[in-house]
């Protein structure tokens, strides 16, 4: 079966685009934070701080929900369903070796960040580094960068 990934990720309204840009930074961030670590990068996060960032994520993926110090941004049933199909890609993908699902999670992926626009990675990032205690500061920049740098390559 194929998807249409663009089309189904440029068709939800601009507030579900909004929360997918929050979410989108937040994994992005965690898996440079968990590369670095594993890395034995210099500027790795201690293990507590590296623990803390995956569970943060890893809460705000499975629930669909993100707990932010002035509120919580809720999905709607279309996004937990969308991204419930993306994250079972990235399963199948990442952790059980299939190479065409990994690809598959790879075009969802570049048509949702791409979906939701760069001025609304930017603003996500700021609502995080304002509201979002999880990570160092600094850190969403690493995952911002990486979604830009994502973004600008061709699928």
């Amino acid at each position: 079966m194929t998807t249409d990934w663009k089309t189904q990720f440029e068709s939800l309204p601009p507030e579900e685009l909004d929360a997918l840009a929050v979410l989108r930074v937040i994994e992005t961030t965690n898996g440079i934070i968990q590369f670095m670590f594993r890395d034995k990068d210099p500027d790795a996060l201690s293990v507590e701080d590296t623990r803390k960032a995956m569970g943060f994520s890893m809460s705000s993926i499975k629930r669909m929900q993100i707990a932010l110090e002035d509120g919580t941004i809720d999905f709607s049933d279309e996004t937990k369903e969308i991204m419930g199909r993306v994250r079972d890609l990235y399963l199948k993908g990442m952790k059980q070796g299939d190479d065409e699902a990994y690809e598959k999670f790879l075009d969802a992926s570049h048509a949702c960040l791409i979906a939701c626009g760069v001025p609304r990675l930017f603003e996500a990032k700021s609502r995080l580094y304002n509201e979002c205690y999880y990570m160092p500061p600094e850190s969403w920049d690493w995952g911002l960068s990486y979604c830009l740098n994502f973004m600008s390559k061709p699928r």
